[in-house]
């Protein structure tokens, strides 16, 4: 039965998702792909144009798979109490570079290049559409609430990027020095607790100088 063009497609994104996973995206070759995924250049040109576009797909759909597997939008929206929504959203921030979910590394990986290609001049905003639309739509009202109900737009959007960036700080250190990744279940949790209490106690001085 002949293949459709959605099967040839999704095998591509499987192949290039685990080489570019492994090698990132200077190591990997649209040969290196294809032999993965039993197809020819042609394929790859027709389905996604050339190799950085390609890309792009892939990083897409690891973003999508991260609010998948996390289970985030659905948790956040289940939760009653802001302070337990973002503690919420910290620990899946933080699962991710866990070691007892990602034993060979791999998410680690896939994270440092997600990372790269956030900070990059030329970077494509459509790959982080969906953690973006949960920022805006689930975790700044969190924080909105958190602040006392507070209408300053710039002012929420401040303290959502100082109560997020804990985490991100954590990423950083973890892909410096792998032994810095959090190694257990346990751990995940006692840091999630930790960086909860120190950001909501900051969250909290900031509603109060600016409902003073």
């Amino acid at each position: 039965r002949p293949m459709s063009k959605d099967s040839t497609r999704d095998r591509i994104l499987a192949a290039a998702s685990a080489e570019f996973s492994v090698k990132g995206f200077d190591k990997t070759t649209v040969r290196d792909i294809c032999t993965r995924a039993d197809v020819n250049v042609a394929a790859i040109n027709y389905h996604f144009r050339d190799k950085q576009n390609l890309y792009y797909k892939v990083l897409a759909h690891w973003m999508d798979d991260y609010m998948e597997k996390t289970g985030l939008r659905e948790s956040m929206t289940s939760l009653k109490s802001p302070e337990e929504k973002y503690r919420q959203y910290l620990r899946a921030e933080l699962s991710y570079m866990c070691r007892a979910n990602d034993p060979d590394g791999v998410q680690l990986n896939q994270a440092r290049q997600i990372l790269q290609e956030l900070s990059a001049d030329d970077h494509d905003p459509e790959v982080f559409r969906c953690h973006k639309e949960v920022e805006e739509e689930i975790l700044f009202p969190v924080i909105q609430e958190l602040l006392g109900g507070c209408e300053d737009r710039a002012v929420v959007a401040d303290a959502a990027m100082a109560a997020t960036s804990l985490s991100v700080h954590y990423f950083l250190r973890a892909l410096d020095d792998p032994q810095f990744a959090i190694q257990t279940e346990e751990d995940l949790d006692h840091t999630t607790n930790f960086l909860a209490t120190f950001a909501l106690g900051g969250l909290k001085a900031i509603k109060e100088k600016y409902n003073a």
